[in-house]
């Protein structure tokens, strides 16, 4: 994974002095491939700390790991925008990037998959969809697509919730799973418990590098929206969320098409 997907993934973490740091090392990636972590703190305008901080958030080991990371964004173009973004408006460029982030998911081998889980949600007697924080909206949203085909599913949105999930877990049991991240501090103990219990699990992110990654038996790795807008000086991406919510109405569409078939 590339640094501007792992920063895609870990945006909505990011404070905004972190965010400040990502716009200047951007606009300059020698200050962190020709310094020191004190050095590039001091022209960064923060601190040692807050440099290894930023670091260690976008899932790096420490700052020799973050500065190779960065030294290899350099040799290679991985903006999604055409060079001659500064001619377009904002809403021009934020169009463009919604839409290269779709037709990236068209490209992807998901198809057999898609058909797969389709029919899953059609036999299992108890579906979970699972968000936790802003993804439980995108988990929501699966609920009332399928609520159009007369499928009934749960959301599980709050800790509550997902604290108890673990328990009444049986072989009888789907759960659907959106995170950006795949958090393993989220995510690892329901995975293990679903596992030993033979509940069915599927997980759609956009981290390919999670560790709960080979605990899913199905997984949906979505493309990250990389694509940012270049006409301010502090990072401001699109929240990678939409793509769920996009692939939430995938998921339902496909589902209908099962149904035709079945019926």
């Amino acid at each position: 994974m590339n640094l501007k997907e792992r920063i895609s993934i870990y945006y909505t973490s990011l404070t905004t002095t972190e965010k400040r740091i990502y716009t200047q090392i951007m606009d300059n990636p020698h200050i962190i491939i020709d310094h020191s972590i004190i050095e590039a703190g001091e022209l960064c305008h923060t601190s040692k700390s807050a440099m290894l901080r930023f670091a260690k958030k976008l899932g790096y080991r420490g700052y020799s790991e973050f500065k190779y990371a960065i030294e290899e964004s350099t040799k290679k173009d991985y903006q999604q925008i055409p060079a001659s973004v500064d001619n377009q408006t904002v809403l021009q460029q934020i169009s463009l990037s919604f839409a290269l982030t779709i037709q990236a998911i068209g490209q992807l081998s998901f198809d057999e998959n898609l058909k797969r889980l389709a029919a899953y949600i059609y036999q299992y007697p108890y579906i979970k969809a699972i968000g936790i924080g802003n993804s439980a909206f995108c988990a929501k949203q699966l609920v009332y697509s399928l609520y159009s085909h007369n499928q009934f599913i749960e959301g599980v949105t709050d800790d509550v919730q997902f604290n108890y999930l673990e328990n009444c877990l049986n072989n009888q049991y789907l759960l659907i799973i959106f995170s950006v991240s795949a958090s393993s501090t989220t995510y690892n103990h329901l995975l293990k418990t679903a596992k030993s219990k033979g509940a069915k699990t599927v997980l759609i992110t956009m981290n390919n590098d999670s560790s709960i990654n080979k605990l899913v038996d199905m997984i949906f790795t979505l493309p990250s929206n990389i694509a940012s807008t270049s006409t301010s000086t502090v990072l401001k991406q699109l929240d990678n969320r939409t793509t769920l919510y996009f692939f939430a109405e995938i998921i339902s569409y496909y589902y209908g098409l099962y149904l035709e078939k079945a019926s």
